[in-house]
């Protein structure tokens, strides 16, 4: 498994335990006040890590792949009217990824000497409504535990490029264009206060990564 959904699962962990020991506070002390409630407005700031399968790259001798973080901005406001037991918040999601796959070789041809590479350039953004229904059983002052879904679309672009003269380099492109596909996804996520207004967040399910920490915003 991956070492950053590890980490986010922990995460995930303690803020489970720490809703409980928050519940078990507000049992004693007879409150019931909810960090997420009907006039909840939330930004969260995510930074993921995970495997995507938007592409494929042969990796071997002389290759290099380099994906670059995940990053995600995401709006959730709450619908002022309780859906059964919880709140429904709805929003917009954000997300961008950059991955590349550079193969370096030798080539000498009709004079040529010289050390070249190609190098093929994935981009990915991803725009998507987000929904999440934050449960009472698990929304307590400082933490929450909440589910969710979204549905939007990813926009690939891809650049080819390399430095050999020789005119049969090209043949190491991967044909692949700029194209507009469907997702769609669920996830579970977690919260817990640091302040009134700041909280850490961590959830997972499928957005521009598998997994997703950073940090939340409240106003």
């Amino acid at each position: 498994m991956n070492y950053f959904i590890k980490k986010t699962l922990m995460v995930m962990a303690l803020v489970c335990s720490f809703s409980i020991a928050d519940a078990q506070n507000n049992n004693d002390s007879g409150g019931g006040e909810k960090c997420f409630d009907g006039n909840s407005h939330i930004i969260n700031l995510g930074v993921g890590l995970g495997y995507n399968n938007y592409y494929s790259a042969y990796r071997g001798y002389g290759y290099n792949y380099r994906t670059s973080p995940a990053f995600s901005l995401s709006y959730e406001h709450a619908v002022p009217n309780k859906l059964g037991p919880g709140y429904l918040g709805i929003g917009l999601y954000l997300g961008y990824q950059n991955s590349n796959a550079t193969y370096n070789y030798y080539w000498d041809k009709h004079g040529y000497n010289n050390y070249y590479y190609y190098r093929n350039n994935w981009t990915n953004f991803m725009v998507a409504f987000r929904a999440a229904y934050h449960p009472d059983a698990l929304n307590f002052k400082k933490g929450e535990i909440y589910f969710g879904g979204m549905a939007g679309l990813r926009i690939q672009s891809y650049r080819y490029e390399t430095n050999n003269p020789d005119p049969y380099a090209d043949n190491y492109q991967v044909y692949s264009g700029s194209s507009v596909f469907p997702t769609f996804s669920i996830f579970a996520g977690g919260r817990v206060y640091l302040t009134k207004n700041v909280a850490l967040f961590a959830e997972l399910g499928y957005g521009i990564s598998y997994a997703t920490g950073g940090l939340s915003f409240k106003f």
